[in-house]
């Protein structure tokens, strides 16, 4: 390679490249990526030590390398110097760039005049690495090659620009109005310290500095990283303390669009990582909180391109502890540790609803962005589940701040999401409908199924209501249609009614009513409250129907589990049960009794018809696999991760960091100092400040409380007006 001492009278071309070399292999590898895609229009420019200057005439290659002679900023000197004109593209020797890597710095700044920086991400640089932002790589990730990571990089991310307070010298694009406006680089700095305090001078003149997101240079030299993350030491930061502060906060800041930009980088260097908040999972038996977590996990768990972690309860219960023994990828992470420290995966999901915003803080302490499940919006907009109004606006104050701090929400349904967004609890760009598995696929049931102890062996056909006693399930439906059969149509069944009585909110009442008002239907009816898997399992093959009179779902899954047992599922098309079902398969006419107990008694005499249903809905059910689910999750954590971070986040972040300030101040305070602040204690005791009074109010008082608080204007002409008005 040929290699010269630069001829007077500089050179007038509009960009080049200065190129820092020092040790052979690495300006090997350099050039070996460099050489190949820089137009000869471009001078290569080279400064750096003796042996990597002998390593340069080492080389061979037809590209003209013209020596400056000079090391780290002196050497950015000489350059800007001999190419007056042009723009300056920093590179260190122990960088690799990609294909393209040129025109997208020049692209980035081009026709902003006010833009003095670019600089490209790495593996290894500072607040500015990827896949992790503070912790360097020694290499490129995964064991790729520098030029297959600029390429995931270019192709996956998001290239926003985000401001940086300083460009870092593995690689920069300096602008010649820059130069111009900001002088030369301080040769008696480092080229880290020199680039920030030529930057912090840029700043100051009304500059900005910007990074290429979308640009990824490998570099294997020194470590460009900071020891302590947001921690600038040396001259430029002494010199430049606002510098200190930028640098931290871009080292921190979780918020920004900058920390945007770069799990956006990360997600495409890495497998993405969730942790899903399992922490119901230490319930006795399963139910359907249990079914749900466990089918997540597992579909999450299979995939290559994700790792889960789960944040589990101490103590397991027995189903959930065998289902998760056969996930062999999963990692566990106990409820009871504490999460300060722990390290945050790109995404935190909470798949069942939220119950207060300390949840929230836990899940912020374990993830970069937070995904919510919100299943419905029932006890939202009934204040008659909760024990009193109080309770249920503490409820709705929570459901609203924890939709408004998530990154993304995720409903069941169509419906379940509309319903949120009529009434602005979630921005449309932050909403997700990932349906539900309609069949369990990792937690078959291990038990027999046998009937309920307090139903015995029924010797009469029934029909079978099953779910919890909420008056929304509108089991007086089901009594009514029970009378309609039997009255109009002859059938001589019974209605069993299978779920837990709930204290706020519900319907038995209403029930008994009805009964009482009815008489000659209640031997036809027994309930029998809750019921186990086993006994769930049983009555849904033993019905002649399940009767689904539910008025309001976010999903809707009995039909499916009656479809899986072979049994028709009478439902109405109202809420969600019109986005999982085809409107055609309801037999309920929502809220006709005799029209639907016409349409159910041709189900019930009919095999045929019976048969016709069930296959329906299953047909209807077999798109609804868990891993569907997963795709779906998966798109709405990495949609998630791409998105701007929600304002009411970065908020609740600054007010906890503000409170933390003040109870630090506050628990260190003597008792005898905090009493002098303390808004609700008294400053003086009455008897003092009665005779301080009477010694201020007398003649010459004032003029004493001035003299002694001379030092003091403001506080003593305060003192004065307070004396005079009381």
């Amino acid at each position: 390679m040929p290699v010269s001492i630069p001829e007077a009278g500089g050179l007038t071309a509009p960009l080049a490249v200065v190129l820092l070399a020092r040790e052979p292999d690495a300006a090997a590898r350099c050039l070996q990526a460099l050489l190949p895609g820089l137009d000869a229009a471009v001078p290569l420019l080279a400064g750096g030590t003796p042996a990597g200057r002998r390593a340069l005439e080492a080389l061979c290659g037809d590209h003209e390398v013209l020596w400056l002679d000079a090391d780290g900023a002196a050497a950015w000197n000489a350059a800007a110097a001999l190419a007056p004109a042009a723009d300056l593209v920093l590179l260190d020797g122990a960088s690799e760039v990609g294909e393209g890597w040129l025109e997208t710095l020049v692209g980035v700044a081009a026709g902003r005049p006010e833009v003095a920086t670019v600089t490209a991400v790495s593996n290894d640089a500072a607040f500015l690495s990827v896949p992790r932002r503070n912790l360097p790589w020694p290499l490129p990730p995964a064991g790729a090659t520098p030029a297959e990571v600029a390429e995931r990089v270019r192709a996956g991310t998001l290239a926003l620009h985000p401001h940086t307070p300083t460009a870092l010298p593995h690689c920069a694009l300096v602008t010649r109005a820059a130069l111009q406006l900001v002088g030369d680089y301080d040769a008696a700095l480092t080229p880290r310290d020199a680039l920030a305090d030529f930057c912090a001078r840029g700043a100051a003149a009304g500059l900005m500095h910007l990074v290429a997101d979308e640009l990824f240079v490998a570099y294997r030299g020194e470590p460009a990283a900071i020891a302590v993350p947001g921690v600038w030491d040396g001259e430029a930061a002494a010199r430049h303390p606002p510098l200190t502060a930028a640098i931290a906060e871009a080292a921190t800041d979780r918020h920004s669009r900058l920390s945007r930009a770069l799990l956006a980088c990360s997600v495409v260097l890495e497998p993405l990582s969730v942790t899903v908040d399992a922490r119901p999972l230490g319930a006795v038996g399963v139910t359907g909180t249990t079914v749900h977590l466990v089918e997540v996990i597992g579909a999450l768990a299979a995939r290559d391109d994700v790792r889960v972690r789960a944040l589990l309860p101490s103590r397991l219960g027995d189903v959930a502890d065998r289902a998760l023994a056969g996930m062999g990828r999963l990692e566990r992470l106990d409820a009871a540790s504490p999460v300060e420290g722990t390290v945050r995966t790109h995404v935190v999901h909470r798949p069942w609803q939220i119950e207060s915003v300390q949840d929230m803080v836990v899940l912020d302490a374990l993830g970069e962005r937070t995904v919510l499940t919100n299943q419905d919006l029932i006890g939202y907009r009934t204040g008659s589940v909760f024990p009193s109004a109080d309770r249920w606006q503490d409820y709705r104050r929570v459901t609203r701040d924890a939709l408004s701090l998530a990154a993304m929400v995720v409903f069941f349904s169509p419906t379940a999401a509309a319903d949120a967004l009529a009434d602005d609890l979630v921005a449309p760009q932050r909403t997700r409908v990932v349906p539900l598995g309609a069949r369990n696929e990792r937690l078959a049931p291990a038990l027999d199924a046998v009937p309920p102890a307090a139903l015995g062996v029924p010797t009469r056909p029934f029909l079978l209501v099953l779910g919890n006693r909420f008056r929304h399930k509108n089991v007086r439906f089901a009594l009514e249609l029970l009378g309609a059969l039997r009255n109009e149509h002859g059938w001589d069944g019974d209605l069993v009614i299978a779920g837990a009585e709930v204290l706020h909110g519900s319907g038995s009442g209403d029930d008994a009513a009805w009964l009482l008002r009815h008489p000659e239907h209640a031997g036809a009816v027994r309930a029998v409250g809750a019921v186990n898997e086993a006994e769930k399992g049983w009555l849904l093959s033993a019905a002649s129907a399940v009767v689904y009179p539910t008025t309001y779902e976010g999903f809707g899954l009995i039909p499916f589990e009656a479809a899986a047992a072979g049994t028709p599922c009478l439902f109405a098309a109202v809420s969600a049960l019109r986005d999982t079902l085809p409107t055609e398969l309801a037999v309920l006419v929502a809220w006709d009794v005799r029209a639907s107990a016409r349409a159910t008694i041709g189900i019930l005499r009919s095999e045929a018809a019976g048969a016709e249903l069930v296959a329906g809905i299953a047909a209807a059910g077999a798109p609804l696999t868990w891993a569907a689910t997963a795709d779906g999750l998966v798109d709405a954590y990495r949609e998630a991760v791409r998105l701007p971070a929600p304002p009411a986040a970065r908020l609740t972040e600054d007010l906890a960091r503000a409170e933390h300030a003040y109870w630090s101040v506050r628990d260190n305070a003597h008792g005898a100092v905090w009493t002098l602040v303390d808004p609700d204690a008294q400053l003086l005791d009455p008897a003092l400040a009665e005779r301080l009074s009477t010694v201020l109010g007398a003649p010459g008082g004032r003029e004493r409380l001035l003299e002694a608080l001379a030092d003091r204007p403001g506080l003593a002409a305060r003192a004065v007006r307070r004396l005079r008005s009381s």
